[in-house]
């Protein structure tokens, strides 16, 4: 009997490795033996060459030692910036030279500002409070002491033959309020890299630096505006500035323990990874 291709003129077909019948491309058995027969691969296509790619974004091509350097640089700032705040506050008390220090320990400041994103999250946010406390408090320090002023000029003004000051009270409290909320700025801007005996000497400071300004503001300054010679015959003109160097030498204390545990290796994490964008 004769088989007929099924498949027609044209039909791409397949023999059997076993008797030779010529079956359809797409058959897997023989159709006169029924032996199995090897499926067909198509042919493989050519693969086409990619073409050039765009260069990467200048944001992903920052390698891990870009970060690294950038970290390191931060931590170095922020060393450099302890050790500026703690010569400027051992002589800002200092009588006629104060000013150099005061100097120095906002050259400090502007350092460990800059520094603040090796240490993590808590301590950048505690920086940028410690900002704006000390503008708030300056603020109400100014404006403040212009209200009193001004309202002084004005009832002296409405009231021809009487001459009226500021009470010299009412500007103190304005001072000490203004101070009390200037030092908390002195306290945030290394509390989350102090251990416990660090933090207890940074709220000494501040506490201590509240009750200085209460004394010199309330007792001691309106004593030297008074004319009391013996004030300035025994030298104790320099009594504030003095007493002034008690929370300045808490507060440097307490810096050189956050610089120290910086030096040591003890702050940063090895570990912490860099998760922001300098801009």
């Amino acid at each position: 009997m004769l088989f007929c291709d099924a498949g027609g003129p044209g039909t791409s077909s397949i023999a059997c490795p076993r008797c030779g019948t010529s079956n359809l491309a797409q058959a897997r058995y023989c159709i006169t033996c029924g032996t199995p027969l090897a499926v067909s691969v198509p042919p493989a296509q050519p693969s086409v060459a990619a073409g050039p790619q765009p260069p990467p974004h200048p944001y992903y091509a920052y390698t891990a030692a870009y970060w690294e350097n950038q970290r390191a640089g931060r931590i170095d700032n922020t060393k450099t910036g302890l050790l500026l705040l703690m010569i400027g506050l051992l002589i800002v008390w200092i009588p006629f030279i104060g000013a150099v220090g005061g100097i120095i320990a906002l050259v400090g400041a502007l350092l460990v500002i800059l520094g603040r994103e090796a240490f993590g999250q808590e301590h950048a946010r505690n920086v940028i409070l410690s900002i704006i406390f000390f503008f708030v408090g300056i603020g109400i320090s100014i404006v403040g002491a212009l209200v009193l002023f001004f309202a002084a000029i004005s009832f002296t003004a409405n009231n021809p033959g009487i001459i009226v000051q500021p009470s010299f009270v009412s500007l103190g409290l304005i001072i000490i309020v203004g101070g009390a909320i200037t030092a908390i700025a002195q306290v945030l801007l290394t509390y989350a890299l102090q251990k416990r005996n660090g933090r207890i000497l940074l709220w000494s400071g501040y506490a201590t630096s509240i009750a200085l300004n209460i004394v010199n503001t309330l007792i001691i300054y309106p004593l030297f505006v008074g004319g009391r010679p013996f004030f300035f015959e025994t030298g104790l003109f320099f009594l504030p500035a003095f007493l002034g160097a008690i929370p300045a030498l808490l507060y440097a204390v307490a810096y050189y323990l956050a610089r120290d545990r910086i030096v040591r290796r003890e702050i940063p994490s090895p570990m912490m990874q860099q998760s922001s964008v300098t801009m």
